[in-house]
């Protein structure tokens, strides 16, 4: 092989071993990336608890895990709603509240919902009032994508300043407010959360 030949090769070696070292840092980049989001969208959904599992046969149901959405698929925030503390400080929310054609049906329906039947269970405690909002939002998102009812824990108020139940007061308003509530109503003698029923999401 003549010494022309032999420089050839070695370029063409070379430029091989940096299209490896390059293909090899996107791809540790890349991964990166994913456990960053994976790390993101676990804080997002770290108040939701999943149910204790019972000694009965549920329904059947998906029970694949969450997926993380992608950087280019992002949430339709369109529907997101948020109200401000004047609509919460002056009045307390009933302990049941129901609207449309459902009315008492509708809460009737809430109050004999068992584990099997809520999707999901969301603690609020820790978070602000507008905190609490956001995340709220995505709870709804994420209840109608597997069924209808939920639970969320807001707490009775009791260690809030002067024992005014400000987080309580602002579920309840917003939910209220919310069109995607049908109903909702304390579970059992529990003043501290709310069993919530949602429209059915329609599937095209």
């Amino acid at each position: 092989m003549s010494t022309n030949d032999w420089q050839q090769q070695l370029k063409i070696a070379g430029k091989a071993a940096v299209k490896r070292e390059e293909k090899r840092r996107e791809e540790e980049q890349k991964a990166k990336e994913i456990q960053a989001e994976n790390a993101v969208f676990a804080d997002e959904m770290r108040a939701v608890k999943p149910l204790k599992s019972s000694n009965r046969v549920a329904r059947e149901r998906t029970r694949t895990p969450i997926i993380p959405r992608q950087k280019e698929i992002e949430r339709d925030t369109d529907n997101d709603i948020f109200i401000g503390t004047s609509t919460i400080e002056n009045d307390t929310p009933p302990t049941q509240y129901a609207h449309g054609g459902g009315g008492k049906n509708d809460i009737k329906k809430l109050l004999a919902a068992d584990d099997d039947d809520i999707v999901a269970v969301l603690d609020l405690h820790g978070y602000t009032q507008d905190e609490a909002q956001i995340v709220l939002n995505e709870f709804i998102d994420f209840v109608q994508k597997k069924g209808t009812i939920g639970e969320i824990v807001h707490g009775s108020g009791l260690g809030s300043k002067g024992f005014r139940p400000t987080l309580k007061n602002l579920v309840r308003r917003w939910l209220m407010a919310h069109p995607q509530v049908l109903a909702y109503t304390e579970k059992g003698n529990n003043d501290g959360a709310v069993l919530v029923l949602l429209k059915r999401k329609m599937r095209y």
